[in-house]
């Protein structure tokens, strides 16, 4: 064996060990419990700051969108009221039906836009909420010590609904915790923190 495929055999041993040794670093496994927390997701999502602003912010849209309605609401009623004055089949007649239908048409279009506009700012609403509660989740694990490891959903929290035994099935089929100890609970922790960021203009 020359000298050249010597050293060639040796850097590809060394590579090979440094990248074993870099496996058994990535895919060890832990050497302690995990530390965790719980949360009731619900009660945080009901009862923060920032889901009452974002609340009042889709309401906001609905209301804009009611009072487009109402007024368009008004000038079809004046102008059905209108049809009675004059003769059916008349030049003024054809005229104000037209008129009550594009009104009408007008109308649809806006109810139906300003359904499908309120449930995207609703879902925008719930979206914006949830990606708050995880960065916040997040930071407060980070920062304790030692670290939190793991946050999870309580679901013990909903109680089980009376139902038909396929439907009980289900809920129950739903669960992944079977029991949750309150003393590892930061839900009124995260509720602290978060409305506290949003009256301080966070």
């Amino acid at each position: 064996m020359n000298a050249s495929r010597l050293r060639i055999l040796v850097a590809g041993t060394a590579a090979i060990a440094l990248l074993a040794g870099a496996a058994r670093v990535m895919f060890a496994v832990p050497t302690s419990p995990p530390l965790v927390a719980t949360v009731d997701l619900e009660r945080l999502f009901n009862n923060l700051d920032v889901q009452k602003t974002e609340g009042e912010r889709v309401d906001a849209v609905a209301v804009k969108y009611d009072a487009e309605l109402d007024q368009l609401r008004g000038r079809i009623e004046n102008l059905q009221a209108e049809l009675e004055n004059f003769e059916q089949g008349g030049e003024a007649w054809l005229k104000t039906s037209r008129d009550a239908e594009a009104a009408i048409s007008e109308y649809q279009a806006i109810e139906q836009f300003a359904r499908l506009k309120v449930e995207a700012e609703r879902a925008k609403s719930m979206r914006t909420v949830y990606e708050r509660i995880r960065s916040e989740v997040e930071a407060f694990a980070k920062a304790q010590t030692p670290p939190i490891d793991m946050v999870i959903i309580d679901d013990t929290v909903p109680q089980l609904e009376p139902s038909t035994a396929e439907a009980m099935q289900k809920q129950i089929s739903a669960r992944r915790m079977i029991y949750s100890s309150e003393a590892f609970d930061i839900t009124d922790i995260l509720l602290s923190r978060m409305n506290a960021a949003t009256g301080s203009g966070g």
